[in-house]
């Protein structure tokens, strides 16, 4: 309902939303004020054309995103090729972001900070890196509900590495290790003091995930890939352009 207090009228609304309960809000508030167009992801064209972005939830994002650009398109012109153009090259630093570092080593980064965020970054590893073996390095606020979101990483993981955040607020990497352990008791748990110790200590491991904040993804892309100028929150990463090279998907 809070949401929807952005609907204005006469402005379209377009939407992915298919829960019942927040459809139907979303549509009594659009019925009084303006069209609503809702956006069947499974038949969308992005089912049909490349997309950089790794995860279903980038698809959903994806679809969204086609469906305003035609939504807007007497007043923004837009063709198909440029919309499958940007399908194709489309990057967004920090989530689910892959590099490939010259060792042939390949990190994966996502600022998932929330039990959605960590949902679908689990789901993805799942579907796109299914039968690799994965080290992860994770940092965490305490003001997160950093519990429920380890015992959910806990088991996609051979290796766990938990460091500080570069923040006031940053949750214990002690306590992490702890929740990790009893989670997966075969996964093996570090603790280390710094981000650059564990990616050396992570250096002969052929695949790293890196998540849990936008803070430590920031720091990583600062040590990872030479190019990487922007502060280490979200809007930073937002706003950043990235490099062609560091930035390639897969």
């Amino acid at each position: 309902a809070e949401k929807a207090g952005i609907i204005k009228p006469g402005v379209p609304v377009v939407t992915t939303e298919r829960g019942s309960e927040a459809l139907s809000v979303i549509e009594k508030v659009a019925r009084d004020r303006a069209r609503l167009a809702k956006v069947d992801v499974e038949t969308s064209i992005i089912n049909h054309q490349p997309l950089a972005l790794i995860g279903e939830h980038q698809k959903a994002n994806a679809a969204l995103a086609v469906a305003v650009i035609k939504v807007l398109r007497k007043t923004i012109p837009v063709s198909d090729e440029q919309i499958a153009l940007g399908l194709a090259q489309v990057k967004w630093p920090g989530r689910l972001q892959l590099i490939t570092r010259p060792s042939g080593q390949r990190v994966l980064l996502d600022g998932a900070h929330n039990i959605a965020g960590i949902e679908a970054l689990v789901a993805a590893i799942r579907k796109d890196f299914a039968g690799t073996s994965r080290t992860l390095i994770l940092g965490m606020l305490a003001d997160k509900d950093w519990r429920t979101m380890c015992e959910l990483l806990a088991p996609i993981a051979e290796r766990i590495i938990l460091v500080p955040v570069e923040s006031k607020r940053t949750a214990s990497p002690e306590q992490l290790a702890e929740v990790f352990r009893a989670a997966n008791p075969r996964a093996e748990a570090l603790c280390m003091k710094t981000l650059p110790e564990a990616l050396e200590n992570a250096a002969r491991d052929e695949f790293v995930v890196i998540a849990g904040s936008l803070y430590l993804i920031g720091a990583a892309l600062v040590l990872l890939d030479p190019e990487f100028r922007a502060s280490g929150d979200e809007r930073g990463l937002n706003e950043w352009g990235g490099s062609q090279k560091s930035n390639s998907t897969r």
